[in-house]
């Protein structure tokens, strides 16, 4: 909390709140509501990815079930560090209160895997339009950063085998979560799966620039949205405030974006996911507003009684 204030604080003193009021003044609601209904729709097809996921481990449930948890983890999301709220709440849906532990791998490996495509795709762009002029650093990074992420998933079933035989760490390693390291149609589909999504995503990201009143090339936006996404999935800043705004008026200002615009560009983004979390609040309303177990039902009918 205290990093989000502090770095809302420092850009609401470096923008001029007079630009800053007018652009909000002038933001065109029509590309905005678009921009909320693919973004619903990317976050279905994230949840079809991680119930390809869940079904390898065991979780054998029907797709709605997986969307009805993905999206109130999006509404439990608006209330913790970056996603780790919403990842932990539709984990232990997911497991019913019976295996958590397996419940939360398959969540954990739902992210990784998405943020090894984000990587991959940011440093794609970089690579492929290296008339933006962006230091060789920040290309670096994005490149090491996947490339560190799918080395330390290639190593894990490895460097479990350093464990004692009955170690529990090295059983679900490589019996239960087995699937995640060898079934290779299954790693395939949901490669594809996370950079139709991923897409869907700077999609979103390019509309909203209309909304905005500003027209940002496609190439530019497939550059900036996978950096400021993984900045804004540091466990950091509450919900991203602030180190998304940063983000925004770094790479927008060097594309001769006013400041004042570029802070609106990441409140309208910040708007869009409101929406779509309140919008995961309805359905958790509309599924009876049950919080998730963290143990299995009492089997016992004088147990239930008491």
């Amino acid at each position: 909390m205290a990093i989000s204030v502090a770095l809302a604080v420092y850009i609401l003193v470096d923008v001029d709140t007079g630009d800053l009021a007018r652009a909000l003044a002038s933001v065109r609601p029509e590309p905005l509501v678009v921009a909320l209904a693919i973004y619903l729709l990317g976050q279905g097809l994230s949840a079809y990815k991680w119930a390809l996921l869940g079904r390898s481990v065991g979780f054998e449930l029907p797709l709605h079930a997986y969307l009805r948890f993905y999206y109130i983890g999006m509404f439990f999301n608006l209330f913790g560090l970056s996603t780790l709220g919403g990842d932990l709440v539709r984990a232990l849906y997911l497991g019913g209160g019976r295996r958590p532990g397996l419940a939360i791998n398959s969540v954990v490996f739902d992210r990784v895997s998405g943020l090894v495509t984000l990587m991959a795709l940011g440093a794609f762009a970089l690579l492929a339009f290296p008339e933006y002029g962006f230091p060789w650093l920040l290309c670096a990074a994005i490149a090491a950063g996947a490339v560190v992420l799918v080395l330390g998933w290639w190593l894990c079933p490895r460097l479990v085998k350093l464990l004692p035989a009955r170690n529990w760490l090295r059983r679900q390693v490589e019996v239960e979560l087995a699937p995640f390291w060898s079934d290779r149609r299954l790693l395939a589909r949901v490669a594809v799966v996370s950079l139709v999504f991923h897409l869907t995503q700077v999609v979103v990201q390019y509309v909203t620039a209309q909304a905005a009143g500003v027209t940002v090339p496609f190439s530019y936006c497939l550059i900036f949205h996978p950096v400021i996404s993984v900045m804004t999935a540091l466990p950091f800043s509450v919900s991203g405030l602030g180190v998304r705004e940063g983000g925004y008026i770094y790479f927008l200002t060097r594309m001769d974006v006013d400041d004042s615009i570029a802070v609106t560009f990441g409140l309208l983004w910040f708007a869009v996911t409101v929406a779509a979390g309140l919008v995961g609040g309805a359905v958790f309303l509309a599924a009876g507003a049950r919080l998730p177990r963290l143990g299995s039902d009492p089997k016992s009918a004088d147990v239930t009684a008491a």
